[in-house]
Formats: C-alpha cells, structure tokens, sequence
C-alpha cells in the first residue's frame, strides 16, 4: 500500500466517530472500531476499548489494532480497582501475551502491591532466569512459584513448583523436566 493510501485511511480512521454507550445518564464503554467493525484504534492516540465504573472511574483500557491485541510501549490492557489502582496490566503483540526481560501480566491487590507476575513469549509461559510465575502474599512474602519453558513446567536444578506459607516456610515442592512431573 502506498504512503498516500495508508495515510488517508489512517486519517478516515481518526474522523470516524467512537460507539458511545451510556447507562443511567452516564458513559458505560466507549469502543472505537475499525471499517471492518473489528476495535481499532491508533495506538499513538489512545486505547481501542473503555469500559467505566458507575462512579465514573476507569474500568478497564483496551489497546488493539485490527481487532487484535497489540501495544509495544506499555501494557495493551490496564483493568482498575473501583478506587483508581491498577488492579492487573498485561502485554501484547499481535493479539499474543509476549514481553521480553519483564511480566506479560501484572495483578496488584487493592493496596498497590503485586498479587502475581507472569511471564510470557508468544502466548507461552516461559522465562528461562526464573520462574515465569510469581504469587506474592499481601505482606510481600512470595506465596508460590512456577517455572516454566516454552509452556512446559520445567527445572532441572530444584523444584519447579514451590508452595509456601506465609511467613515464608515451603509447604510444598513438585519436580518437572519438560513438561512431565518427576
């Protein structure tokens, strides 16, 4: 496609008005969609998808292009706590949960601190310098840990799995190598 054509479709797109739905008098969602009605949004401009509380706070926040998933300089979807904190961030490329080097997905308690981190590429658990997956108690104390490669539980120097109690002590350990428990 040339320059010319994309840029005039890219500028059709910004003219074209969001589908506005109202509950009670006020904004429930807010959805922009593309000429195949697929949500669509540049992502420079903003998130595809907006969903309110009745209080008028952000719900959830949706980035996505062609109906897909899709944001490389944050998360493509940021879900919020009725009181304003993030409640869970999650990354995508594509329409897949993908982030290098750092968690695919976010969840926090109400307070703020982390409830869970994951780890994915291409839609997979994976993270080959740690576990891929981390839940954390409401104190800070990790409460359990997965290891994970290519979505398949797997560590060959320990245990793949750890359960632990709150103060700290393990409550229990499972042992995988690719994908079969040990």
């Amino acid at each position: 496609m040339s320059l010319l054509k994309q840029w005039k479709k890219e500028f059709a797109g910004l003219l074209k008005s969001p589908i506005i739905t109202f509950e009670n008098g006020l904004i429930l969602k807010i959805e922009y969609m593309n000429e195949k009605n697929e949500l669509h949004r540049n992502l420079e401009i903003g998130p595809a998808y907006i969903y309110y509380y009745e209080n008028g706070n952000i719900c959830y926040e949706e980035y996505g292009i062609n109906d897909k998933k899709y944001r490389l300089d944050g998360p493509a979807i940021i879900s919020y706590h009725e009181n304003g904190n993030i409640y869970y961030e999650e990354y995508w490329v594509n329409g897949k949960k993908h982030r290098l080097d750092d968690p695919a997905c976010i969840s926090y308690y109400e307070n703020g601190n982390i409830y869970y981190k994951q780890y994915c590429v291409d839609n997979k658990k994976h993270r080959l310098d740690g576990p891929a997956f981390i839940e954390y108690c409401e104190n800070g104390n990790i409460r359990y840990k997965e290891y994970w490669v290519e979505n398949k539980r797997h560590k060959l120097d320990g245990p793949a799995i750890v359960d632990y109690y709150e103060n700290g002590n393990i409550r229990y350990e499972e042992y995988w190598i690719n994908g079969e428990k040990k």
